[in-house]
């Protein structure tokens, strides 16, 4: 491995730890408040690199009230991180594509 190989290689475990960290006081937070949330794509997969984002995938009902509760929690702890994330909501896809993202999941 060459010195950017590994500078890259670096750079993307420290990035991978520092979003591990922040989706776990998330998921902490979101169940103290009863919400289910599923972490899924490249983070879940164990594929997280230097430009990935973080996805998660917010069960049950989807009411305007809880869904600005949500964006707010998610947003709150990634502000600083310089991290991209989505939020997918389960009541806005196919019951298929829920099954699908966490089939996916390792």
């Amino acid at each position: 491995m060459n010195k950017i190989q590994t500078l890259i290689h670096r750079r993307a475990d420290e990035r991978r730890r520092a979003a591990q960290a922040c989706v776990s006081r998330i998921l902490q937070c979101a169940k103290g408040r009863g919400i289910d949330i599923s972490v899924v794509g490249s983070l879940a997969k164990g594929r997280f690199r230097v430009h990935s984002d973080i996805d998660l995938l917010v069960h049950g009902r989807t009411d305007p009230a809880r869904r600005a509760m949500v964006e707010h929690l998610v947003a709150d702890h990634l502000r600083g991180m310089d991290i991209p994330y989505d939020l997918i909501f389960a009541s806005d896809i196919s019951p298929e594509r829920v099954q699908e993202l966490l089939n996916d999941c390792v």
